[in-house]
């Protein structure tokens, strides 16, 4: 296959209740999509989503960078693998922007083999769990919300946190009192947190009940993340320290995690992904896929990629129940907290986006 040509659309779907951490507020989700036109009968579908709060990237810029700098460079490109993606992150772009495309042609490679995105990476199984978001509120509001998820069968939450040290020991008080012995929690202070004051909230909570504490300092304390690894119970999972696999290599190296979040529209797609899940197979740890609040086609690759390596042992891919009804919500076959994908080659979406004529 060779590319002969692209498209771009934008789709906007509402949210069912504003989601909120310590660093935005999210009413609805507006994301770029692409469609990439080859030769062959095959066409590629990826969607970018700019995460101003993190990357400081906006939708006019992927725009932008996509017709000056992506497309011009691409188009008459062969579809092969390691040339093609090497050609790709070679152009000084966003991650957003990387990511849209290099989904898109990994959705082309896995249609190209006949095969669903997450065989087409190596997945031996079709579902996996996912945890349920709580947005950081009141205590009694965050207690309500965590029995609402548990009436919808999630038996693992991610718990948003902020800087209110006291606050939050309420928060978590308030949650545990509902929580039975099989519920797990993964906190997550966005980066709110002093090192003084994340040890004084650890010493004064439940910890025999959490999985891991997600980036509680700013992204560049690297010295506060290893002395908190040293000296806390709690592992500790890396979020907006780790951006592509170079990070990665640095975060492992000084042993400052215990843990890697994986985010495709953070490190630049499944390439990229691909390179930290081995980096992080070689040094013995696990690894989360985890997502911002994304539509629906970039949380699909999300899911088909975390199925595909041995040492993802977590997932925080809830995104599509804070959407409104959407036709691209059908592929995540969610019953409780499990998603399951299908059969259909590549991302599974053609029908759907062709029902849908975004592109007209």
């Amino acid at each position: 296959m060779r590319i002969t040509g692209f498209e771009i659309a934008r789709l906007s779907i509402s949210l069912k209740k504003p989601f909120i951490t310590a660093l935005r507020r999210v009413d609805a989700i507006d994301d770029i999509i692409i469609k990439i036109h080859t030769d062959s009968e095959h066409v590629g579908y990826a969607e970018a989503c700019a995460v101003t709060a993190i990357t400081g990237t906006t939708n006019e810029k992927i725009i932008n960078e996509l017709t000056e700098s992506v497309f011009p460079m691409l188009i008459d490109t062969t579809i092969e693998a390691e040339d093609m993606f090497k050609k790709l992150y070679a152009i000084p772009v966003s991650s957003e922007t990387k990511a849209c495309v290099d989904i898109a042609l990994f959705d082309l490679l896995a249609k190209q083999a006949k095969l669903s995105l997450h065989r087409y990476l190596g997945a031996r199984h079709s579902q996996l769990q996912t945890d349920l978001t709580i947005s950081v509120n009141e205590p009694l509001v965050m207690q309500n919300d965590t029995l609402d998820a548990l009436s919808k069968g999630f038996n693992v939450l991610k718990i948003k946190l902020d800087r209110d040290i006291d606050k939050n020991i309420e928060r978590l008080a308030r949650i545990n009192e509902v929580l039975s012995d099989q519920h797990r929690l993964r906190l997550d202070p966005n980066q709110s947190l002093s090192y003084e004051g994340c040890i004084r909230m650890i010493a004064s909570i439940r910890t025999d009940n959490i999985e891991c504490i997600e980036q509680p300092f700013p992204a560049d304390d690297l010295v506060s993340m290893k002395r908190l690894k040293e000296n806390s119970p709690l592992s500790l999972l890396a979020d907006e320290s780790i951006f592509d696999s170079h990070d990665a290599q640095r975060l492992l190296d000084d042993k400052a995690v215990d843990m890697l979040n994986i985010k495709l529209m953070k490190c630049g797609g499944l390439y990229e992904a691909l390179k930290i899940s081995k980096l992080a197979a070689r040094y013995d740890k696990q690894c989360m896929i985890g997502s911002m609040l994304e539509g629906p086609i970039s949380l699909l690759a999300a899911v088909h990629f975390g199925l595909s390596q041995q040492n993802i042992s977590m997932a925080d891919l809830d995104s599509p129940l804070y959407l409104q009804e959407h036709p691209l919500l059908q592929p995540f076959h969610l019953h409780h907290d499990m998603i399951k994908v299908d059969e259909n080659i590549g991302l599974g979406i053609d029908a759907i986006m062709e029902s849908l004529d975004l592109f007209s």
